[in-house]
């Protein structure tokens, strides 16, 4: 009854048991002579687990004793094996079930299972870019600029108050600063490879410090990270200049980005809970001039982009 309670791997696992708690019991032992007043040690919770692993598998082996003296007492009754669990309560039970209607039941609950798994990747993965970060092919970082020197946004992105598009820099723009800054100083008297980059699209000797005449520049090619479709229409100088809309509430905290990624993920109903969020500065706009003076008649302080026709089909899809 016992040979497999006695095989050489159970024997060592009991034997390691024993090992590991007496070691835990003797650094509970060492902490707490250090610290008599300390009845919580850093071993506690160890040891209170490992025991209870302890007693778990002690009472596996007297549930595996009993059943094996429940079998013998059955053979030894009855003349014959003990019948399992299977073969006393499930297969008794299948057999009652009609095949046809089993196989239908399954299917239709695999089909439902697929289907809500399909339709949540669909509205949650197809398209949907969020944390995209392609290799650009200038290692530019924003948190240098935008973070630790403070460079406005719209230093760089200029059109964003006046265009539908926030512009990507040209090399010109760039070139305000790294006409002057090319970082020697950090490259045993050669100019930074990254910042080298930029004079070679645009053809800047920085040894002489002019443009080469008749040179053919290349224009950077950067990656495009933020990608709405086609069917969805979009204003940066709506947002920025006259809702007001920091940067950063689509774009995430991009002046803590060594490489830039797509922070928000840009859906409809991330758009829609913003108009619904966000309020309208109608007191310090000429154009809601006399929708604020009807607010202020009905007592109204709020008043969302959602109450301006924000959450209307047709104002972004058109």
């Amino acid at each position: 009854m016992f040979k497999n309670f006695k095989s050489s791997r159970n024997i060592a696992t009991i034997a390691s048991i024993f090992a590991t708690t007496a070691v835990l019991r003797a650094q509970a032992t060492e902490t707490a002579t250090q610290n008599p007043n300390l009845f919580y040690t850093d071993n506690t919770f160890l040891i209170l687990l490992f025991l209870c692993l302890l007693f778990l598998i002690i009472a596996y082996f007297l549930y595996r004793v009993k059943s094996h003296l429940d079998n013998i007492i059955y053979e030894k009754t009855t003349g014959q094996s003990k019948p399992t669990y299977y073969q006393k309560s499930l297969r008794p039970w299948l057999q009652t079930l009609n095949p046809t209607i089993t196989a239908l039941t399954i299917a239709t609950i695999l089909g439902l299972i697929t289907f809500v798994k399909a339709y949540q990747f669909g509205m949650n993965e197809v398209g949907v870019q969020q944390g995209y970060s392609p290799v650009q092919p200038i290692n530019y970082s924003h948190k240098i600029h935008a973070g630790k020197l403070q460079i406005d946004c719209k230093y760089c992105h200029s059109t964003a108050e006046y265009s539908k598009q926030a512009s990507i820099p040209s090399a010109n723009t760039c070139m305000n600063c790294h006409k002057f800054v090319n970082l020697r100083d950090r490259y045993n008297g050669n100019v930074s490879p990254e910042i080298d980059k930029i004079y070679k699209a645009i053809g800047w000797d920085p040894e002489n410090n002019e443009y080469i005449k008749d040179y053919k520049q290349k224009p950077i090619e950067w990656v495009r990270i933020h990608n709405l479709p086609d069917l969805s229409y979009f204003n940066h100088s709506q947002h920025v200049k006259v809702g007001k809309v920091e940067c950063q509430t689509c774009h995430g905290p991009i002046q803590e980005m060594d490489k830039v990624y797509q922070f928000s993920t840009l859906q409809m109903d991330w758009c829609i809970n913003c108009h619904r969020q966000k309020s309208v500065d109608v007191e310090n706009n000429k154009y809601y001039e006399d929708l604020h003076k009807r607010l202020k008649k009905e007592g109204k302080t709020v008043y969302t982009v959602e109450q301006n026709g924000g959450t209307e089909c047709s104002k972004c899809h058109y």
